[in-house]
């Protein structure tokens, strides 16, 4: 992992990152068991998780930066408290209700790139997966889609700084 936005981040996206290095060790270990199927269904959700919580946070720490309390709180309420989707089209749609420019330079940084549709993956897997549906990826599908995530976070956090 090259660079990071923050410590909090970075330690955020690094624990994750540990405990699906983890897991996969035990389903290489354990690929008959039974638990193999609860962890790779676990692993969808706390990878995607994960990039939600990040995500959420580049953007209010960036935005709430001198800020009064009352923006804070209102910033905290729209971006930490809502819920959504971490997909590129949800990034987009966030970063153009703030500044159409970021949403520009952002999606022209991720357009075509293989990170993107991986991303994308990783939330339909999720959804999937909130809606009853089996998980049928691999912990490696799940690593390879949270890698591209963490890929994602970067350009995302060298957009709104104007890297």
């Amino acid at each position: 992992m090259g660079y990071y936005m923050n410590g909090n981040y970075e330690r955020l996206l690094q624990d994750c990152a540990i405990e699906l290095n983890s897991i996969q060790q035990w389903i290489v270990n354990h690929n008959l068991d039974s638990n193999v199927r609860f962890l790779t269904s676990y692993s969808v959700i706390k990878a995607c998780g994960t990039i939600e919580i990040v995500l959420k946070q580049i953007i209010y720490d960036y935005l709430a930066s001198g800020a009064n309390d009352e923006a804070k709180t209102f910033l905290s309420k729209s971006i930490i408290d809502a819920s959504f989707n971490p997909s590129p089209g949800q990034i987009y749609k966030l970063l153009e209700r703030i500044n159409v420019r970021w949403k520009l330079d952002f999606e022209r940084c991720i357009a075509g790139t293989n990170q993107k549709g991986q991303l994308k993956s990783l939330v339909e897997l999720r959804n999937s997966f909130a809606h009853g549906t089996v998980i049928t990826a691999s912990i490696n599908d799940i690593k390879n889609y949270y890698n591209a995530g963490m890929w994602i976070l970067e350009k995302l956090d060298e957009t709104i700084k104007g890297e």
